[in-house]
């Protein structure tokens, strides 16, 4: 498969922000023979390009699966499509660059959490190298069409869902700077999508969370921007997974209890609740 432009190894490593524990492995996965495999794959991201399909099928036989590496290493070598097609966008190359980021941003997340090269959230960055999702500021933006009813928001309606990077804190000022982006950002790059509300799936908007903590915190400030719909759905492991980057449910005591957040999380457990996903929407600053 030829890509339109040609980026060295390097350069796919500088755009990606490859941690320099995991350049070795990337490099080898990037300087390896072509496979079958990957080709799939590469296949399956062309086509995905500029579509809103966000389905992810199964590539591969049950005797020859397509494997978490071959996904890895299809990806670095879409990465030189990905940036053409920003480019034809008009999508500045900082947005494209902090956009793209979020490969080695999941892949030291993989190595802290699992202790390995690799990377184990790799079907997430379909949304990136689909062209769906931009990092604008502090927050990522998904364009996507609402899959559950939000009041006021029409079912063929183009909305945005705000995801939040692990890149430090949620300043009302960093927010607010982020917020303000998207809607023409959006305009600009996507004038077929017009947009005027985000929304948001967290365990941040369980309603749990902002009972218990300080009005005054950047979270509580941040989920007070959102408007309640639906039911919110038990997920009992994402507040452990990312307050603490594990999924391992059986050794809580032995987690640190430092910070507010921390111990609103192992307490409600402790207690015998569980966490759940809530989910908010607001309108877009213009």
């Amino acid at each position: 498969m030829t890509l339109r432009t040609a980026m060295s190894p390097e350069q796919t490593l500088e755009y990606l922000t490859i941690a320099p524990e995991d350049r070795p492995g990337t490099l080898a996965l990037l300087q390896a023979p072509v496979t079958p495999a990957v080709e799939q794959v590469l296949a399956h991201l062309t086509a995905r390009l500029g579509s809103s399909d966000d389905s992810i099928p199964e590539l591969g036989r049950p005797e020859a699966p397509v494997t978490e590496f071959d996904w890895l290493t299809a990806m670095l070598h879409f990465v030189p499509a990905t940036v053409a097609w920003h480019s034809d966008r008009g999508i500045p190359e900082a947005t494209s660059r902090a956009t793209l980021a979020d490969f080695g941003r999941q892949m030291a997340i993989n190595r802290r959490v699992h202790q390995r090269f690799g990377m184990d959230t790799y079907k997430w960055l379909n949304h990136v190298f689909s062209g769906r999702l931009y990092q604008l500021g502090r927050l990522q933006y998904l364009i996507h069409q609402p899959a559950a009813k939000i009041p006021g928001v029409s079912p063929d309606e183009w909305i945005l869902g705000i995801h939040i990077p692990e890149d430090g804190g949620l300043s009302a000022e960093a927010v607010a700077h982020s917020l303000a982006l998207a809607a023409p950002f959006f305009a600009t790059h996507f004038p077929e999508k017009p947009v005027g509300t985000a929304n948001c799936e967290s365990w941040l908007l369980d309603p749990y969370l902002s009972a218990h903590l300080a009005p005054s915190s950047n979270i509580a400030k941040f989920t007070a921007r959102f408007t309640p719909y639906g039911e919110p759905r038990d997920e009992p492991t994402d507040a452990v997974y990312f307050t603490f980057r594990t999924r391992n449910m059986e050794n809580l005591a032995a987690l640190p209890r430092t910070t507010a957040l921390q111990q609103i999380v192992l307490n409600r457990i402790d207690a015998g609740g569980a966490w759940q996903l809530g989910f908010g929407s607001l309108t877009l600053p213009v």
